[in-house]
């Protein structure tokens, strides 16, 4: 009974609601558009190098602001910072359809083409320095800590439709209706997105974050000094950024697709999905049976990223396009459980007037494994060869699991009630 009166309560939450859309709707933008850019960059150029750079541009203004963006979200109003970043998104996402028409993009020529595109690409890393700590501050204001086990994995499941969906619709879109009209749609989204945003109301500082008199850097420094105090929460945060950053090997898949499967731009949409649907498959599976995510979590986390890093060796290896499809979803399916496991550790382990900084550092980290994982594997590619890349990254990625087991103990034993 107690557990149904918490689940009503979440859903009778006025606020809960146009989150949950608002996360999905962004996702599903952001998604659907960086797959079809960087489809049409590997059109443009073929080769894996320049799908890499794509992760460097993203992943160098987080580097440089994510501190100071997530003392920032802990100082000032999280809805303000949103809204803000959604506006921004909205910018980079014009000028993207902008230079993707064919006159514009046959007057500006090749290079001054990639130039643009890799330009976007670095605004959009830099707003989202800002949008993801906001977003991750904003969840634990819109519910009550009592939900927040029930609460992180609904809004994981926006995530995961969203990284589904978007793609899937993106490829399909780019397949019948061109790089123009994907684009559109992918605006539009996010202008749902704004108007999600704004139906939450405003979500001010506690007091004694407002009047601090603290300098940025010493609130950044209080932050760093919690995580580095605190073994298990930067254990979850290097398992994130050592095992992904080898297991990046999703952002070769334009190449992979055209060279390995000799398929076209509806394959690679679907997939880009094929993690995103096994993540919401697990999810799902998740909210019916809470009880995983109870107990030892620690030895499942672990668990959960080696059979991720095997994953990737076994699609590197694949031929057959089923076969291809179920690996990845696979991986999906393991990503979805560490992942729930690594948000719950972070949600509840961390004071709330950290949780802007603690999450300004996760960004880092999340952002070391996907985007330096994506330029990692570019630059592999380029080395290696593909497939080796592919299975390389995978190797590493276990190999990360069993050190971090060997040296950080005390993530061999986390309990979550």
């Amino acid at each position: 009974m107690t557990a149904q009166k918490k689940n009503i309560s979440i859903w009778k939450n006025k606020e809960f609601i146009p989150f949950i859309f608002l996360r999905f709707a962004l996702i599903f933008a952001l998604f659907m558009q960086s797959t079809s850019v960087a489809y049409e960059i590997f059109e443009v150029t073929r080769k894996e190098i320049f799908l890499g750079l794509i992760g460097l541009f993203e992943f160098a203004p987080i580097l440089l602001t994510a501190f100071y963006a997530g003392q920032l979200v802990d100082k000032i109003d999280k809805r303000k910072i949103l809204i803000l970043s959604i506006a921004t998104y909205m910018l980079i996402s014009f000028l993207l359809m902008i230079i993707h028409f064919p006159t514009v993009r046959n007057h500006l020529g090749i290079n001054y083409y990639l130039a643009l595109c890799y330009f976007c690409f670095f605004v959009l890393g830099l707003t989202r320095a800002f949008s993801g700590p906001a977003l991750f501050a904003l969840l634990a204001l819109v519910v009550r800590k009592e939900n927040y086990t029930k609460a992180i994995p609904i809004s994981s499941s926006a995530f995961m439709i969203g990284s589904v969906l978007g793609p899937l619709a993106g490829g399909v879109i780019l397949a019948h209706y061109g790089i123009e009209i994907t684009l559109i749609s992918a605006f539009s989204m996010m202008v749902l997105s704004m108007i999600m945003c704004l139906l939450i109301s405003t979500k001010p500082p506690q007091k004694s974050e407002e009047l601090s008199e603290e300098s940025p850097w010493q609130r950044i420094k209080e932050g760093l000094k919690f995580i580095w105090a605190s073994p298990i929460i930067l254990a979850v945060l290097s398992l994130d950024m050592f095992a992904v950053f080898f297991g990046g090997a999703e952002s070769l898949l334009p190449a992979f697709v055209n060279k390995v499967l000799n398929q076209g731009s509806e394959t690679f949409g679907l997939l880009r999905s094929a993690h995103g649907i096994g993540s919401l498959i697990m999810l799902l599976l998740l909210s019916f049976i809470p009880s995983l995510l109870r107990g030892n979590v620690g030895p499942k986390l672990l668990g959960t990223i080696g059979l991720y890093g095997l994953s990737i060796i076994s699609f590197g290896l694949m031929r057959n396009l089923v076969l291809c499809f179920i690996v990845l979803m696979l991986a999906g399916c393991f990503d979805a459980i560490s992942m729930v496991i690594r948000q719950s550790i972070l949600q509840l382990k961390t004071p709330e007037n950290l949780k802007g900084r603690v999450s300004s550092v996760n960004s880092i980290f999340v952002s070391s494994s996907n985007e330096l994982g994506a330029l990692e594997s570019g630059v592999a590619a380029t080395i290696l060869g593909l497939v080796p890349a592919i299975i390389f990254g995978g190797s590493m990625t276990i190999l990360t699991v069993i050190l971090i087991a060997i040296f950080i103990k005390p993530i061999r034993k986390v309990y979550l009630e």
